[in-house]
């Protein structure tokens, strides 16, 4: 098959949406041909010429307020009534990752890539929500605290190796809830410290 993976983080440095695409294409194998293109920037053709000719699009992306990053919303949006005629036969599929612990905390964007793909009269596949994603550089994705994260990309995988739609997957990290928390506040707090503020000024209100 032809694949397309659609990386829609706006980071332009290594991103957690990277890092799953990488883990992704390992899972599903050599015998695919793969476009891979970032969504930040992109012209609405350049975005629809990526899909000449692909049999599945995996568009992978960072929550934002419950939501899809505006600039791929837009992409999305300028692009579905044309989409069609590019790739008649495309199935398309999501990977949503978050900073909250839950992956079922990524259900709306995923719902929103649905409701695209209806709009667009395309197949949708299936979504795949992971919580946690701040840890996804923590370890090689499939092992130690990232092993429940490894083994939902490789039922992802086979089910767009096979174009089969199923219902949307949630992961997260086979870590504590409690420690994650305690991390990302001590992240949070050295953040502050590093751009001058203390931990009191975290919680002044606007």
């Amino acid at each position: 098959m032809k694949i397309l993976l659609i990386n829609g983080s706006p980071k332009s440095s290594i991103s957690s949406s990277e890092l799953l695409i990488n883990a992704l294409s390992e899972q599903l194998g050599s015998s695919n041909e793969y476009v891979t293109i970032r969504a930040m920037g992109l012209s609405k053709q350049e975005f629809l010429d990526g899909f000449t000719g692909v049999d599945a699009a995996v568009v992978v992306f960072p929550l934002y307020v419950d939501g899809i990053p505006s600039h791929l919303l837009r992409l999305l949006y300028e692009s579905k009534d044309e989409l069609k005629h590019i790739a008649p036969n495309v199935v398309i599929y999501a990977i949503a990752n978050n900073g909250f612990y839950e992956g079922e905390q990524n259900t709306l964007a995923l719902n929103m890539m649905r409701h695209f793909c209806n709009s667009a009269d395309v197949q949708w596949g299936q979504g795949l929500g992971i919580g946690a994603g701040g840890m996804l550089s923590a370890a090689p994705i499939g092992a130690g605290p990232l092993k429940n994260i490894g083994a939902a990309l490789k039922s992802f995988s086979h089910n767009i190796n096979n174009k089969i739609s199923k219902d949307n997957l949630f992961a997260q990290p086979n870590f504590p809830k409690l420690l994650y928390k305690l991390c990302v506040h001590l992240v949070w707090r050295q953040s502050a410290r590093n751009n001058g503020l203390k931990r009191k000024d975290l919680y002044k209100r606007l």
